[in-house]
């Protein structure tokens, strides 16, 4: 058997399930709904959304999935905008959609500007969205949705606050990648019936 890079050494009898077990993480990740997605996210996954979002200076980090029947988004996790969760929108609407339909990340700053921005959540919050970085959101291998952060201001007179960039981009894809492997173990320990 050969050592892996991170020195461990794969057993033979797990290795034989690890087909399954991979089938049954997607199977699970692809009937999720919004209130079980949300119980999948405790406090690790939360308090990783509420660092990175720091580390990168926005204002908010937002966690949009896709509704079953395709027609929305729905917001199922939102850091510090808690207000957010459960908030709707169009799945043809605004930078989100965009990044759902073409599963890239985006960076893009003065979005005020843009005609594809969706204003609803601005209108929700009373603030004015100046920068924005959203990202494919995966579980399971499975595209469910879209990570988005962003910078926001008072209103259209205010200063804007200082751009997102491509390494706070970058951050962000981590953060996305990151949260969906804390979710696959999640799934795959309830699953397999073990707390490690």
């Amino acid at each position: 058997m050969e050592l892996q890079d991170n020195g461990i050494i794969p057993d033979p009898s797990l290795i034989a399930q690890g087909a399954a077990i991979e089938k049954a993480v997607e199977d699970r990740a692809r009937r999720l709904d919004v209130a079980q997605i949300q119980s999948l996210m405790d406090g690790v996954v939360r308090e990783a959304v509420a660092l990175a979002t720091a580390k990168i200076d926005a204002n908010s980090t937002t966690i949009w999935v896709v509704a079953p029947g395709r027609e929305s988004l729905t917001v199922a996790h939102s850091w510090p905008a808690a207000e957010l969760l459960g908030f709707e929108q169009p799945i043809d609407e605004g930078f989100v959609s965009l990044v759902l339909g073409s599963e890239q990340a985006i960076c893009e700053n003065r979005v005020y500007e843009h005609a594809a921005h969706s204003k609803r959540v601005d209108r929700e919050l009373a603030k004015v969205t100046c920068s924005m970085i959203a990202a494919p959101f995966y579980v399971g291998g499975l595209m469910r949705g879209v990570f988005s952060c962003v910078k926001w201001k008072d209103g259209p007179e205010s200063p804007d606050p200082p751009e997102f960039t491509a390494s706070d981009l970058s951050r962000v894809k981590l953060l996305s990648a990151a949260v969906e492997r804390l979710l696959n173990y999640r799934i795959m320990s309830d699953l397999l019936g073990i707390q490690l």
